[in-house]
């Protein structure tokens, strides 16, 4: 999550309210994500960043690399977005997008990061307990980082659960400092 998190959140809860009431959940998530995708790219980044663009033209220029793929409240965000100087953000509006969805439709998406590959035991152990610790249905996707020493690292929605080695030996550590 980046610092534009909770700009982009007025955005994306708006986007979620538009999507759900026109029932056309899947369409604006893919347009967030064209979108994303789009103002990510390097070349259109530094073209976005160039002073001598006006706002105006910053927003019509994404919406010409998208072509007919948005439709006019899809333009009417891009527009709106770049009057704020806010297009850079939409990689968080798609964020905060994805979490009100899944939100709504009671699902999760749960990082691990441990410091050894998990058994598929393990993981499923991991998923149940996060199912019945947070009440949804709980998907996760995995990655390893050694410097952990052993232990997860668990990050769910906003539930952060560190029970690495190297956060208790940091503690520890801290504790005997005074």
């Amino acid at each position: 999550m980046s610092d534009f998190t909770t700009v982009a959140r007025p955005y994306a809860n708006a986007v979620y309210s538009t999507a759900y009431e026109s029932e056309s959940l899947d369409s604006w998530g893919d347009a967030l994500a064209n979108l994303a995708n789009v103002i990510s790219d390097s070349q259109m980044s530094e073209l976005l960043d160039a002073p001598e663009l006006g706002k105006v033209q910053k927003g019509e220029l994404v919406i010409q690399v998208l072509g007919d793929s948005l439709t006019k409240q899809q333009q009417n965000l891009v527009k709106l977005m770049a009057e704020n100087g806010r297009l850079k953000m939409m990689p968080d509006v798609v964020e905060q997008f994805e979490a009100a969805r899944a939100k709504a439709e009671n699902k999760v998406e749960a990082e691990v990061v441990s410091a050894f590959k998990l058994t598929a035991k393990e993981t499923n152990e991991l998923v149940n307990t996060l199912k019945k610790k947070l009440g949804c249905d709980v998907t996760m996707t995995t990655t390893i980082d050694k410097s952990l020493i052993g232990g997860v690292i668990i990050k769910a929605g906003d539930t952060i659960i560190d029970a690495s080695m190297k956060s208790q030996l940091d503690s520890l550590a801290l504790s005997l400092g005074r």
